[in-house]
């Protein structure tokens, strides 16, 4: 099997000739090869430049030869330019001012016209790869993109300010919550339509902060949105994953959600999931990131506990519990792939 069969099966809970791989931030920080164009181009250049986005995203394949998937290299916040937000990055994110009110003043968002960029690396990174591996896109889920916009950033640890004004506002935060569910469900709609996508995955990183109740009340429905327009708008049928970190507490919404996959963060017990709903969903994950900055003997003995939580059910796919750290060593990922290759 090629590294897109491998993927694919999986998602649909079917076998594999071994367990799929990759990884969350694979193309990105830990690479030098990234830091060098990092040093040269501006984040929305790398982003935005067809050619250099097509680069950034097939580094980890070419330095990693057993990777299955490569996931597009792009931002959660891709949507906010569009809607007349300036967003910068170094030492953190600095977003514009934003206020509640203006949401029913946010233009009609189209993909295609106002934040092509995705897509268009996905479209570029297929011709380069054939269908050998996959090619995954992704979105910032609702909740999480609208807590940096409430922050103005990455300021407000937690976000207790920004969850505050969803708290006193909470009608005008469904009313945005919603419209930016629309939003990045078109966006989605694109990677596939335009961009070739085989899957496509949700990142709702502070999902986790809420509680079950406050979870339902306000993110849920419009990840809910998300996932509805994406299924209406995408010209195919492709699998979607959905991951939110430290989010053990809200599993028993989340899969009320139309997934395929859920992936898990690293303080969750991947073998009692697989166990109770692998017959449903395919799980993805859930090595601990900093398992990759230590010694090589660390990182392989646990990838075999992770494989062998897994089990032998088909519905697996070997990913992080999160994104990798600048400081992941490239020998410790190498480890991990050998030991999932068999090699």
């Amino acid at each position: 099997m090629n590294g897109k069969q491998r993927i694919l099966s999986a998602l649909n809970l079917e076998p594999v000739d071994r367990t799929p791989v990759w990884f969350m931030r694979q193309a990105g920080r830990h690479l030098p090869e990234y830091r060098k164009i990092a040093a040269e181009h501006s984040f929305w250049e790398r982003c935005m430049d067809v050619d250099l986005c097509t680069k950034i995203t097939l580094q980890p394949l070419e330095r990693y030869q057993k990777i299955d998937a490569a996931i597009i290299f792009s931002d959660i916040l891709t949507p906010l330019p569009s809607l007349g937000y300036d967003v910068e990055y170094g030492g953190g994110i600095r977003i514009s001012e934003f206020n509640l009110d203006d949401v029913d003043d946010w233009a009609k968002f189209d993909a295609r016209k106002h934040a092509p960029w995705a897509a268009d690396g996905l479209k570029s990174v297929g011709e380069e790869i054939g269908d050998s591996t996959a090619r995954l896109g992704f979105v910032g889920s609702p909740w999480t993109i609208c807590m940096y916009l409430l922050s103005g950033g990455t300021g407000d640890k937690d976000f207790h300010n920004a969850r505050a004004k969803v708290y006193s506002n909470p009608e005008q935060a469904k009313n945005m919550l919603l419209k930016m569910g629309e939003i990045v469900g078109d966006l989605l709609a694109d990677q596939v339509n335009h961009g070739g996508a085989d899957a496509v995955q949700l990142f709702d990183t502070w999902a986790g902060l809420l509680s079950p109740e406050i979870y339902r009340k306000f993110a849920m429905p419009a990840t809910a949105r998300t996932i509805e327009v994406f299924r209406e708008k995408a010209d195919r049928e492709v699998p979607v994953i959905h991951y939110a970190k430290g989010s053990g507490h809200l599993h028993s919404d989340i899969r009320d959600l139309d997934l395929n996959a859920i992936s898990l963060d690293w303080r969750d017990d991947l073998a009692e999931n697989r166990k109770q709903f692998g017959d449903k969903y395919a799980f993805q994950g859930n090595l601990d990131p900093s398992l990759l900055h230590g010694s090589t003997e660390m990182a392989k003995l646990a990838t075999r506990d992770v494989l062998k939580a897994a089990g032998d059910k088909p519905g697996h796919i070997f990913n992080l519990g999160h994104g990798f750290a600048p400081s992941a060593r490239i020998d410790c990922v190498e480890t991990v792939l050998r030991e999932i290759v068999g090699e």
